[in-house]
């Protein structure tokens, strides 16, 4: 009974109370206070000589009494309505605006909070930056510049910098002889680090002027402008020495100093390349043996001289008369020709890359004829990824044989019904070949071995000296082929290789 009193009491207390609150509540909800906003940099005192970069980090906060801060509006001189942007952050780097011909300028900053209830800070905090624009620079990449002289594609790349940073590199151009009409506009972007790469493409069939095709990056992408339609340049010259001239400007219309490289730019006449790679004072001298035989039967080849430098410690680098660039400028160049006549005096020269810049050339249905002496070389060697060889001669354990030669007045036959070579002197250190499985062995010789008791001995585990690969676009032969004409029919030889297997025309 006494415990029902209680809680009766308890409720009647509570309503009384509630009646009671209820009767003497009375006005209106507070309203919503703006946020109020502040610059980390409240004042910047700074003379003409001593003015900021245009590239800032300027950073901010807010605070709000009655509620949170969701974000802030910035705007860059124009302080109209339209003209802030909305951030989550409190602090961003800017490139400040220079107002375009000038190297100085005054640039107002302003910023304002905004709350949860979308209210903005009415007055905002406020600074005007003084800066002072600089100008950016420009220079090619040695590396990714064209040789002395090239064919129908040159590539170029070079690197803008700017101290007020990349995002103020309004435009990079490039002009080829006409640096008054010429300039022409590439596109540009800050993600590469200010690196820009092209290649030039042009009909090199016939000498004169002629417009190039532009191809942007390693990727050759066709160039287009801003209204999407193919980006080319006037003015080079075939036939002749060309420069190219290269350029940025920034957002303030300041212009870089002008960065130069020139080249000559040949025709191609031919559907067949020479490549001269004899590295010693016969390389004229050979050119012009095997040039004969082809002009025998109406090849007049262009010819690429690749013949500089020696090999060291093995091999030779790729010939500095090629693009340093392999891909895609010396992939496209060669790709340009139906067939490729290359010689060299040593099987260590600039054979031991063909398997790397000649892929799109064979991707193209090209097909290749490869006369360099094979010497005693490594079974691992490189050049066997490209060369139809599986192996060269080698000494079986214990024998008493030094080195390899082919006598003088000895036949070179072909199983494969070839016309039959004949030596015209002793040949020594020239090896013979094994044929790789599924090619086909297309000459072969007498080899012998010379002794440590200084006797001649037969060598017969292999002989091969001519071989063509499975797929018949490449024949590899291993003896100097302007040493085997004793019988006066080198002609007929290139006949039978060049044009009857491989399909040589001009």
């Amino acid at each position: 009974m006494y415990k029902s009193f209680i809680v009766i009491l308890a409720v009647l207390s509570a309503a009384f109370f509630i009646s009671g609150c209820d009767a003497g509540l009375s006005g209106t909800a507070s309203e919503n206070q703006p946020p109020s906003t502040n610059l980390t940099v409240e004042r910047i005192n700074r003379g003409d000589d001593f003015r900021l970069s245009s590239q800032i980090n300027i950073s901010w906060w807010g605070n709000d009494p009655d509620g949170y801060i969701v974000g802030y509006e910035y705007a860059i001189n124009d302080t109209s309505e339209d003209a802030w942007t909305f951030t989550e952050r409190s602090d961003s780097t800017f490139i400040l605006p220079i107002t375009e011909g000038q190297s100085v300028d005054d640039v107002l900053f302003k910023v304002r909070a905004v709350d949860n209830e979308g209210a903005k800070d009415p007055v905002g905090a406020r600074l005007v930056y003084p800066i002072v624009n600089s100008t950016p620079s420009v220079s090619f990449i040695q590396t990714e510049t064209p040789p002395d002289s090239l064919f129908a594609i040159s590539s170029f790349g070079w690197r803008v910098d700017d101290p007020d940073g990349l995002l103020n590199i309004r435009s990079t151009e490039i002009a080829i002889n006409d640096t008054v009409d010429g300039w022409i506009d590439i596109p540009f972007s800050e993600e590469n680090e200010g690196r820009v790469f092209i290649s030039l493409e042009v009909d090199n069939s016939t000498t004169g002027t002629k417009t190039a095709d532009v191809f942007i990056g390693r990727g050759y992408s066709t160039g287009v402008n801003e209204s999407g339609e193919p980006i080319q340049i006037p003015g080079i010259e075939v036939g002749a020495r060309n420069t190219a001239y290269v350029r940025s400007i920034d957002a303030a219309g300041a212009t870089s100093a002008v960065d130069t490289v020139s080249w000559y730019v040949k025709p191609q006449l031919s559907k067949v390349l020479y490549i001269n790679d004899v590295g010693n004072n016969t390389y004229i001298e050979k050119q012009q043996e095997h040039l004969s035989y082809l002009d025998s039967f109406g090849i007049n080849p262009d010819i690429w001289f690749i013949n500089s430098g020696q090999p060291s410690l093995g091999t030779i680098e790729l010939s500095e008369q090629f693009p340093t660039v392999i891909d895609p400028t010396l992939r496209k160049s060669l790709a340009k020709w139906d067939h490729i006549y290359w010689v060299s005096n040593d099987i260590d020269r600039n054979i031991v890359h063909a398997l790397e810049i000649t892929t799109e050339f064979f991707a193209q249905g090209g097909n290749m004829f490869v006369n360099i002496p094979m010497k005693q070389i490594s079974q691992d060697d490189d050049v066997f990824n490209f060369l139809p060889v599986d192996s060269v001669g080698y000494f079986p354990v214990g024998s008493q044989s030094l080195g390899m030669v082919v006598d003088g007045n000895t036949e070179v036959t072909s199983p494969e019904n070839g016309p039959t070579l004949l030596t015209e002197s002793r040949t020594v250190g020239v090896y013979p070949l094994k044929p790789l499985p599924g090619s086909i062995l297309l000459y072969e010789t007498d080899f012998k071995t010379t002794t440590v008791q200084g006797t001649v001995e037969d060598y017969d585990i292999f002989e091969g000296v001519g071989i063509e690969n499975p797929e018949g676009n490449l024949i590899y032969f291993g003896m100097d082929i302007t040493t085997l004409n004793g019988n006066d029919n080198l002609a007929e030889f290139i006949e039978y290789v060049c044009i009857q297997r491989l399909g040589f025309s001009n």
